[in-house]
């Protein structure tokens, strides 16, 4: 039996639950009042876990997943699902349940996921920015940020800049490989689930590639951030599942 330790959990808690509702790190330090690079250091288990941070991402997740829930509710009705300009739009559109611009991105994403013949528009730009809208919101909901989309796809930093802001076309081969993406996602989650024993309910994630390379070998293409976010999402759907690091 492999021998863990309560900050192995928590640190697994807090990286997986971190990704999946789209928090970067300052973020949850600017909102805690932390010093920057502490939320790194808990999460690469260096530092123990701040006080409040557990019951911050639990709220956050609760509003998160009430907000996925309407927007699949929407996006099945009229066949589109809004996303927004910049975080005063969002904090407005939402009424105040959101202000984190990357947490709104998350439950459109999820939203687009489980709505694939939805659109994902933003009415202050044409429909050529469709695109770069999905592709954006459903690489977050993937745990897929700027440093990870931009190394995925190999492309420049500028040019992922233009497809967040809307403003630049987004290659049909790249929105096809963020399909692929999403699809695989889905079954990760599915098969992480089905792995979980209801009488002791752990779910064990990597913490790094060579870990994914030898536990989930089929998966090992996917970005990290990816299976981590795919883990919460498991977890979340056990009664009592809890997020371990693998050792190592």
């Amino acid at each position: 039996m492999m021998l863990m330790t309560i900050n192995e959990v928590d640190a697994a808690a807090v990286r997986c639950s971190r990704l999946a509702v789209g928090l970067l790190e300052y973020e949850v330090e600017q909102i805690l009042g932390l010093d920057a690079g502490v939320i790194a250091a808990a999460e690469e288990r260096r530092a123990p876990i701040p006080d409040g941070l557990v019951e911050l991402l639990d709220e956050v997740t609760t509003v998160a997943a009430t907000e996925t829930v309407r927007l699949i509710e929407t996006a099945t009705v009229s066949g589109e699902i809004e996303v927004f300009k910049d975080a005063a739009d969002v904090f407005a559109a939402t009424e105040g349940r959101i202000a984190m611009e990357g947490v709104y991105r998350v439950c459109a994403g999820r939203a687009a996921m489980a709505v694939p013949q939805a659109k994902v528009i933003r009415r202050d730009l044409d429909e050529a920015a469709d695109h770069a809208a999905w592709l954006v919101c459903v690489a977050a909901a993937c745990g897929m940020g700027f440093n990870q989309i931009q190394k995925w796809f190999d492309v420049g930093r500028k040019r992922v800049q233009t497809w967040i802001a809307g403003t630049g076309a987004v290659p049909a081969g790249v929105v096809a490989e963020m399909r692929e993406i999403s699809m695989r996602a889905r079954a990760h989650v599915e098969e992480l689930a089905a792995g979980i024993d209801v009488e002791d309910p752990i779910v064990w994630v990597c913490a790094t590639e060579e870990q994914m390379e030898t536990h989930w070998p089929a998966h090992a293409d996917l970005p990290l951030t990816t299976h981590q976010v795919c883990a919460a999402r498991a977890a979340a759907g056990v009664d009592g599942a809890r997020l371990v690091f693998l050792p190592g």
